[in-house]
């Protein structure tokens, strides 16, 4: 299915006035606002009859006062400088004595092309189906009749006909609209019949597409009309070795001359190998008939009629034909006839546009149109300007609308949600239509020249598909999914091919003819959601995170990951934008985590990054607020050693919610069958991300590493003071960019509305060691003792009075060049500098804006005298504000010459797993929780900056099993040189198993802890305590679960049963809680049939279990009481 090229286009139906002028004037009001209204459609372009008696049977008391209302099935053109008719036009209709008569278009649309000079056509890539309404709200409008003329240059009594056989079954790229029909693989020659009655012996023409990728040389394709060759025609192969071409193509139009039959066979032959990809796309006929009737109604036009008067004689007609000139779809004219016998004639004037008629014979049966159903009343004309436009399916209507709520209350934006299915009954005549959105946006958009209040944001709310038919295979047997529809590119073969949200955003008049060029209006995001309970999840996700529940200071953390090979570009390109934050933001913590600064391992004939997983893991975990990847990836993982793999997305447990960037190819091809990683990153129900801008398709490196600067760049942009949302830094991203086709692949999943939650509040250093910081560099020598003052700043940069919160400063040794592995012998490693070692990680108390801190150097210190960095986070216990800064002013280096002595390692107060009751030689499950509380006056050394002295778990005296804790290590809030870590032991073999933990003081004393614990297999947790609350239960009840697998992702059922024992409510969820934290779980007191339980004595039962692990239950009475 292709749309050709035109150098001109003359429409077969052209849009005059009644379809509105190049300036749309929007309905200030729906003629859907009132009345009854009943849609229906056609299957294809015809004349529709609808008796009095039908009508009467939809609902209409009066059917010969009902108006047709509508333009049918043809795409609404992309380009918005043509013409567009705004809301529902009453179309013209033939009045019978108990019926009526329409002219109905079809789901294709066809046009002359002066360049092929023959007739080419468009399948509407959204339906299958033209949509009309039935109204008696207005006057009906009847057909007008056109006085014939006289003096004719030309007569015809042939016209020109086409034909089309096309089959939409497959789409090879699973991507772009076109979708191709029968295979060549196999049966590779075949022939196609066309029924032409009536048909001559003049000139015709016949175009075909078709397509193929040979394996082997050239392929020959051979086109026949009978026993007639007609076209010898090769694909080659040279031209489409890359892997991302699916087929070449092959688009013709020959002549046929010579005799004609009406039973036309056009042949197809595919000379090559039986086993390529090969597929016919269409043949289309354009051939010369007798002018007659054909059946009840016959289309007709005549090329040579252009620019001349002429006369039109059309035999075999009687007194009940009758002849309308169908050009205007929405007014047709009756034209005034002459019948002579059986010969009707009528005479046009000259003019320059090529008009189409039907013949149609009142008298004979004639087809009706499909009744849909009875249309509600709706009026979005009459909305008032918004801010933010909410689009989803109605399943999820309640689920937007808290989203909706929580932007109205929170950003005090102006939001509406809608169903697609009003906006195509306003905007595409009810067919379904994607341009229809953006012309809903753009009514919005025009009107704020007058009114003011330009819409900023659109959000998809709703996952897509590539095939928006939904026929093909993949497809046409899924129901349910709730699906918007997606804008396709038409090129569909190779890696130009796209799907993007951004044609929903291009709003001015001159635009929608060029998307590469075209600057988006609007900021747009989609939650790529298909059931009820993944809308639950984006939405609580994102309330969640507006409400800043999770504040900390991994708010600090960004994270910058890289792909290996390729000359090192992808560690370049993301060092470049690394180093980029360090020196314009150095508040934030810059983790580089580069594929080949890590060695590259081969398991089970499979070679790849365990430790880049890791690391990506240990750093998520920690809690990261952007995740940054560039290099190559798929829909399923990240580089050619599959780091970061869908299923481990799938098991992320970690609370804090990043936003992740990902300049890599097809990460979230959202409108596929299967659902892809970075959807899986945002459907993750409690953990993952919280929005990403990523790609959907193929995407090129250089044009990547643009769009991602510029999405760095812009992430820490203010305006008035204030950050930019998601969708405005995507917005400002794309304009920047220009004319790029490449931008197009990157989408936004996520809220468009939504601001990061960045600190908000500048700190600053007032004071090192009692004296006022200057300009002039501090040292730090191993083994100071070190107190740092500093301030939380209001907007005006005084010290805020009203903050008081929890302090978390990290102190960073100097900065050092490492250099990567080169695991792949290129002679090229790659070189970057980093801050490789934490000297101090703790926390401190802020009380009325002012704070203190102190800690001893470690010494083992990296001893260059270069400038070390202090990251200072800090947030507001009350009121959630968070804020952070940075102090560049330390040069480590040197030795203290009074530091106090100290002999003694740090003191172990507790080691265990998984929970305080573990003790020597206990049972746990194969990846248990590792847990230790130190404390030592000194401070425990986590600098690691020299070999032997890193805080260490060794399992079984294994290297394979020895972890380096020191990132683990946590201080204790008031507590100086009091810490704890936490760490989760990755899966161990069943039996029994020796560990030591040793963990040294910034002095470099030790202390060694060693225990045994046996793994067992599928060990079924333990579920300490059931309980709930508030009891009894009045308006809401809390469930907490304690447990002793903290931090592990369960599985949780809970049941409600009333005392005679039948089951009035179950919930099912997989989570996880934080340790020392109870699993909580909040009820509404609503039975499963929705309504809420009487008062009485219930029963209430939890069961948890782990994967592959036996279940663990509790039971417990509830009393609910009467509200």
């Amino acid at each position: 299915m292709r749309k050709p090229f035109l150098s001109l286009l003359i429409t077969l139906c052209f849009l005059c006035a009644s379809l509105g002028a190049l300036a749309v004037e929007y309905a200030p009001s729906s003629v859907l606002s009132q009345g009854r209204w009943v849609k229906i459609r056609v299957a294809q372009t015809g004349i529709y009859k609808l008796t009095f008696a039908e009508l009467q049977k939809m609902g209409f008391a009066n059917p010969a006062a009902v108006s047709v209302y509508g333009y049918g099935g043809w795409p609404l053109d992309e380009d918005f400088r043509q013409p567009y008719a705004d809301d529902l036009p009453q179309a013209a209709v033939y009045k019978g004595d108990n019926y009526l008569l329409f002219y109905g278009r079809g789901p294709v649309k066809w046009s002359y092309s002066t360049s092929l000079a023959t007739f080419v056509h468009e399948n509407n890539p959204y339906s299958s189906y033209g949509y009309y309404f039935l109204s008696d709200t207005s006057p009906v409008k009847t057909l007008t009749k056109e006085t014939s003329v006289t003096g004719a240059s030309l007569q015809v009594d042939t016209y020109d006909d086409y034909f089309v056989h096309e089959k939409d079954q497959v789409s090879v790229n699973k991507s772009g609209r076109e979708l191709f029909g029968e295979s060549f693989s196999l049966n590779t020659g075949q022939t196609f019949p066309f029924a032409v009655p009536g048909i001559t012996d003049d000139p015709a023409k016949i175009s075909f597409r078709f397509i193929a990728k040979p394996t082997t040389g050239q392929a020959l394709v051979i086109l026949t009309a009978g026993t007639q060759p007609l076209l010898n025609a090769s694909i080659p192969r040279s031209s489409i070795d890359d892997s991302y071409t699916k087929a070449l193509e092959l688009s013709r139009t020959v002549s046929w001359n010579g005799a004609k039959t009406p039973d036309v066979q056009v042949g197809i032959t595919y000379s090559r190998n039986t086993n390529d990809l090969a597929h016919l796309d269409y043949i289309r006929l354009h051939a010369v008939r007798t002018l007659k009737m054909y059946g009840p109604y016959t289309f007709f036009r005549s090329i040579a009629s252009v620019g001349n008067v002429t006369r039109f004689v059309l035999q075999e007609a009687s007194a009940n034909v009758k002849i309308w000139d169908v050009t205007n779809p929405v007014l047709p004219v009756e034209m005034e006839t002459t019948l002579n016998g059986t010969e009707c004639s009528f005479t046009i004037p000259a003019s320059n546009t090529l008009r189409e008629f039907v013949a149609v014979d009142i008298s004979k049966t004639l087809p009706a149109p499909e009744t849909v159903g009875v249309v509600s009343n709706q009026n979005l004309h009459a909305l008032e300007q918004i801010d933010m436009v909410i689009l989803t399916h109605p399943v999820f209507m309640e689920q937007a609308e808290r989203l909706a709520a929580l932007h109205r209350s929170e950003s005090g934006l102006k939001v509406t949600v809608v169903t697609p299915e009003p906006v195509y009954n306003e905007f595409s005549s009810g067919t379904p239509d994607a341009t229809a959105y953006r012309r809903l946006m753009k009514m919005f958009y025009d009107r704020s020249k007058q009114a003011g209040t330009a819409p900023r944001y659109l959000l998809l709310f709703g996952d897509g598909t590539f095939d928006n038919r939904m026929i093909t295979s993949e497809w046409k047997n899924l129901t349910n999914l709730n699906l918007l529809l997606t804008y396709q590119s038409k090129e569909s073969l190779n890696m130009y091919t796209y799907v993007t949200d951004d044609y929903f955003g291009f709003l001015d008049d001159s635009e929608g003819a060029n998307l590469s060029g075209d600057k988006l209006d609007i900021g747009i995001g989609r939650f790529p959601v298909r059931t009820l309970e993944e809308a639950k999840i984006a939405v609580n996700k994102s309330i969640a995170y507006i409400e800043n529940k999770t504040a900390g200071a991994w708010k600090n953390n960004i994270s910058f990951v890289a792909d290996d090979g390729d000359n090192n570009l992808h560690m370049s390109q993301a060092n470049l934008l690394a180093d980029y934050l360090e020196t314009n933001h150095p508040e934030f913590l810059i983790n580089k985590i580069y594929f080949d600064a890590y060695k590259k391992q081969s398991s089970g004939g499979k070679v790849g990054y365990p430790d880049v997983n890791a690391r990506i893991l240990k750093e998520l975990k920690s809690g990261q607020m952007i995740l940054n990847y560039t290099g190559h990836g798929s829909t399923a993982y990240w580089g050619a050693e599959g780091v970061l793999s869908q299923s481990e997305i799938k098991q992320f447990n970690y609370p804090y919610l990043p936003l992740w960037i990902t300049a890599t190819c097809d990460f979230a091809r959202f409108d596929a069958v299967n659902t892809s990683a970075g959807e899986d990153v945002f459907l993750n129900p409690t953990s993952g991300g919280i929005a990403l801008f990523t790609t959907t398709r193929v995407v090129d490196a250089n044009p990547n590493f643009q769009i991602n600067k510029q999405l760095i760049n812009n992430l820490f942009v203010k305006n008035g003071g204030k950050r930019l949302s998601l969708g405005d830094i995507m917005r400002t991203t794309k304009v920047s960019l220009g004319n790029d086709l490449n931008k197009l692949n990157f989408t936004l999943i996520g809220d468009p509305a939504l601001t990061l939650s960045y600190p908000g509040k500048e700190m600053r250093i007032t004071e090192v060691n009692g004296q006022p910081v200057g300009s002039e560099p501090i040292q730090l020598k191993a083994l100071d003792k070190v107190t740092v003052k500093g301030e939380v700043l209001t907007a005006d940069r005084k010290r805020d009075t009203d903050f008081s919160g929890v302090l978390s400063p990290t102190m960073l040794d100097s900065k050092q060049t490492l250099t990567t592995l080169d695991n792949d012998k290129t002679g090229n490693p790659f070189s970057y500098t980093t801050y490789p070692n934490v000297m101090y990680t703790g926390k401190d108390s802020v009380r009325q804006g002012e704070f203190s801190f102190s800690f001893t150097v470690p010494k083992d210190i990296s001893y260059s005298n270069n400038n070390g960095k202090l990251s200072l986070y800090a947030g507001n216990t009350q009121t959630r504000e968070e804020a952070q800064g940075a102090f560049l002013q330390f040069k480590v280096g040197g030795t203290s010459d009074s530091a106090q002595k100290d002999t003694v390692g740090p003191e172990i107060l507790y080691a265990y797993l998984n929970d305080s009751t573990f003790r020597d030689g206990g049972r746990v499950n194969t990846t248990p929780l590792f847990v230790a509380y130190l404390r030592d006056e000194s401070g425990v050394n986590i600098s690691g900056s020299s070999i032997g002295h890193d805080v260490m778990l060794v399992i079984d005296g294994l290297i394979s099993q020895s972890y380096n804790l020191n990132s683990y290590y946590e201080s204790v809030a008031g507590s100086e040189g009091e810490g704890r870590i936490v760490f989760p032991i990755p899966a161990l073999e069943p039996g029994m198993h020796t560990a030591e933990f040793v963990v040294w003081d910034v002095q470099n004393n030790s202390s060694l802890h060693t225990f045994t614990f046996e793994v067992v297999e599928g060990l079924k947790p333990v579920l300490y305590k059931l309980t709930a609350g508030p009891v009894p239960a009045r308006s809401d009840v809390t469930f907490f679960i304690s447990h002793n697998r903290p931090e592990a992702v369960l599985d949780v059922q809970l049941y409600v049963y009333n005392m005679i024992g039948q089951l009035v409510w179950s919930y099912k969820e997989n989570g996880s809680s934080a340790l020392f934290s109870d699993y909580t779980i909040r009820w509404n007191l609503t039975g499963t049939n929705g309504v809420r339980l009487k008062p009485g004595i219930y029963l209430y039962r939890a069961a948890i279990r782990t994967d592959q692990s036996r279940e663990a239950t509790e039971t417990k009475k509830l009393i609910i009481l009467a509200q």
